[in-house]
């Protein structure tokens, strides 16, 4: 029959459109919302509802076996006729699978009811959850007066709904930046917004859909359409750079002047970044990214890790497929509408560092053995994982470099005292016993502040020669990486290992006494910037760190020691 609708197996972290609907209609205040559905249904919506958000208000008609079978008007009409009496400001309907198979004529009931400000959604049946909030979005524009006046310099922000991760603050920080150049907020379309807001979203100047890869964009269109407001779309704030360039173009739009604004924020996103340790943790490092219902998150955060923070990104799982070629620029691992499963034996392959994504993504890492996970999707455990911390705007990009250091500096340098964790690849490839053993006690020597970061280095590329090669990673093979990628003075030391495999490893204790800066020998000028740097290095190491600096500046070419000498060796060992 060409008639006929089907259901689509969905994964559990990939919501239906049902759901889109609703948390399209929830988050807005002063409006009540009836989800016609059997009681099932309406419980696991109203839990996940106070689970991720704060109370709202939903309803249900309570459908049972009989009244699917035989037609369930009569439910609808009298819990219409129950939540109409309440007047509220507007009721919104959003009809369930069920519904939409058994074809009840909830129009009807509403016409004889003669309920005002009544919409009716009609989530498309297997459709995604973006195709069920941009149905609610635009089912809510009849409600929108279109004779109203304009407010100069106002935009509407379009996308938030319930059950996005970190609306809340996503949208606070925006309205802080807008604010600061003199532009207001008039309606958040739809999270947070009052039905009066809703009503006269029309004197907003320009909507900024800030989810452009998720939900807004079919509705800033209609909107163009219908009102003649323009909308902006074309850059993600998130990141310095880009959250810089989105307020640039905003205040473009409006001929506003924010240069001296947008100086001093990005003068402050660069103090930040450079007074904390965030390139010592984060040079080299790699990241998958799991967010199929947030996908203007996976391309904001992957370009900003990339472009401004130094890490690699080692795979991304999302849902929309113009979001993944987008990121196939920075990545080769990039999959569309992927199962668990598929995620699974993807974060083994890559062996990310860090890992971003939802629940079962957090389970299926720890089933795995990886440590580092950062919440950044739904399903979470709870609205407080997304309700304090942005990640767009200036703060966002702050407090993005300050969970990927926190989490990896905690999980991989203070809790395991640079330890190696279990397998770090996927353990395609065997290792001797000989090589494993020479692996451990050249990690002994290696300083406990990068001993993981370069542990990894030397066990990634071991096993890269030993592929190359068709055998295991021999001893052999694995002084080879161990002389390519070691620095100069540590060589000798590390010879030990190859020269007599029985040897014990000096002993090097990472707790000794405090060795202060004032106190160490210097044979070239060091600036201040240089020796500032030395407080990074533990207090044991100093002195060589002294020693080995001064040896690189003379290679070349320098009588003295600067801030970027320093940067420059760091790099060069790896570190």
């Amino acid at each position: 029959m060409a008639d006929t609708k089907d259901f689509k197996m969905q994964e559990l972290h990939t919501p239906s459109a049902f759901e889109g609907a609703l948390w399209a209609c929830l988050g807005i205040k002063g409006a009540d919302t009836i989800f016609h559905s059997p009681p099932g249904c309406y419980i696991n919506q109203h839990v996940n509802a106070l689970v991720n958000d704060w109370t709202c208000e939903l309803y249900s008609t309570n459908l049972s076996y009989a009244h699917i079978m035989q037609g369930a008007e009569d439910r609808m009409e009298s819990t219409l006729k129950k939540i109409a009496a309440k007047k509220p400001g507007a009721i919104m309907i959003v009809t369930a699978p069920t519904v939409e198979v058994t074809r009840d004529d909830v129009e009807g009931v509403v016409k004889k009811v003669g309920s005002r400000d009544t919409l009716i959604i009609h989530p498309p049946i297997g459709g995604s959850l973006v195709e069920g909030k941009e149905a609610a979005f635009i089912k809510l524009l009849d409600l929108v007066d279109a004779n109203v006046e304009k407010i100069p310099k106002s935009v509407n922000i379009i996308g938030p709904t319930f059950s996005t991760f970190n609306w809340r603050a996503d949208v606070y920080e925006l309205t802080r930046m807008l604010a600061g150049i003199g532009v207001t907020v008039n309606c958040v379309y739809t999270a947070g917004a009052t039905i009066e807001q809703i009503k006269n979203a029309a004197r907003a100047e320009l909507n900024l859909c800030i989810y452009p890869f998720d939900s807004g964009m079919g509705v800033a269109r209609e909107m163009e359409k219908r009102f003649g407001i323009p909308c902006k779309a074309d850059i993600i704030p998130i990141g310095f750079g880009n959250s810089a360039a989105w307020l640039e173009s905003v205040a473009a739009f409006f001929k506003i002047d924010a240069k001296k604004y947008l100086k001093e924020c990005m003068a402050n996103a660069f103090e930040f970044i450079s007074s904390n340790m965030v390139f010592t943790v984060t040079f080299e490092m790699t990241a998958a990214l799991s967010l199929e219902n947030h996908n203007t998150y996976a391309v904001g955060i992957s370009e900003f890790l990339n472009k401004e923070v130094g890490v690699s990104i080692v795979m991304a799982a999302l849902s929309n497929p113009e979001a993944g070629s987008r990121i196939k620029k920075l990545c080769d691992n990039v999959l569309i509408n992927a199962t668990i499963e598929e995620k699974r034996d993807k974060f083994v392959e890559t062996g990310p560092m860090v890992i971003y994504g939802n629940f079962y993504d957090k389970k299926v890492s720890m089933d795995a053995g990886f440590k580092n996970f950062i919440f950044s999707d739904i399903p979470t455990i709870g609205y407080l994982s997304s309700e304090n911390c942005p990640f767009m705007g200036f703060m966002g990009a702050k407090y993005l470099v300050e969970g990927l250091v926190n989490e990896v500096y905690m999980g991989i340098f203070l809790e395991t005292k640079g330890e190696m964790m279990g397998p770090i690849s996927s353990g395609v490839v065997a290792w001797d016993m000989a090589a494993e053993q020479a692996m451990l006690k050249v990690g002994e020597m290696i300083p406990h502040f990068v001993r993981a970061t370069a542990l990894k280095k030397l066990h990634q590329e071991s096993e890269k020669l030993a592929q190359e090669r068709g055998t295991n990673v021999t001893v052999g093979i694995f002084r080879e990486v161990s002389d390519k990628f070691t620095p100069t003075k540590f060589k000798a030391k590390f010879s030990q290992v190859f020269d007599d495999d029985t040897a014990p490893a000096p002993a090097i204790d990472a707790e000794d006494e405090e060795v202060p800066i004032s106190s160490l020998t210097f044979t070239l000028s060091w600036d201040d910037a240089a020796k500032g740097m030395l407080e990074l290095v533990p207090s044991p190491f100093r002195q060589a760190a002294v020693s080995g600096t001064e040896d690189y500046a003379r290679e070349h070419g320098r009588s003295d020691v600067i801030g970027a000498t320093v940067e420059e060796f760091r790099k060069e060992l790896g570190m």
